[in-house]
């Protein structure tokens, strides 16, 4: 029953909305190893998702440039910092923040902030639910 539910749960997110995701994690963040998993998670490939991971802040600055992306998933703890530079790139990507082990409050905070938050660690379907989210922001914002 539980592997049914979540095969309907991916159909329905199959037809979801594409996105080309950059995912940015400092090798000492708390969120590295889920960025990894992400960029090979076939439950995202197959919903139309696109994972870009890289760590180090000059590859950040030059993707940013040069790049198409949606969204910038990046550590809570870097979120602030990084949404000025997102929203001055040619794409203006929508910063997705991921909390990690937080309390409540915690994500409740970010996502007032940001309008959307991926909490980790989670199921690839809840992640899958969080960037379906993020883009539905993203164009209600371009609207």
């Amino acid at each position: 029953m539980l592997l049914a539910g979540s095969a309907r749960f991916r159909q329905v997110f199959a037809g979801s909305r594409p996105a080309t995701i950059l995912a940015y994690s400092r090798q000492n963040s708390s969120v590295h190893g889920l960025v990894n998993d992400l960029e090979h998670q076939s439950t995202l490939k197959h919903a139309g998702y696109k994972v870009f991971a890289i760590e180090d802040r000059t590859t950040l600055d030059e993707a940013l440039k040069t790049g198409k992306f949606d969204l910038l998933l990046v550590d809570a703890a870097d979120a602030e910092g990084l949404e000025p530079q997102a929203r001055s790139a040619p794409s203006r990507p929508l910063v997705l923040p991921v909390v990690y082990k937080s309390t409540k409050a915690e994500a409740k905070s970010v996502e007032r902030k940001f309008h959307c938050v991926l909490k980790a660690p989670s199921s690839p379907d809840r992640y899958l639910a969080a960037i379906d989210e993020a883009m539905g922001v993203k164009l209600k914002m371009a609207q």
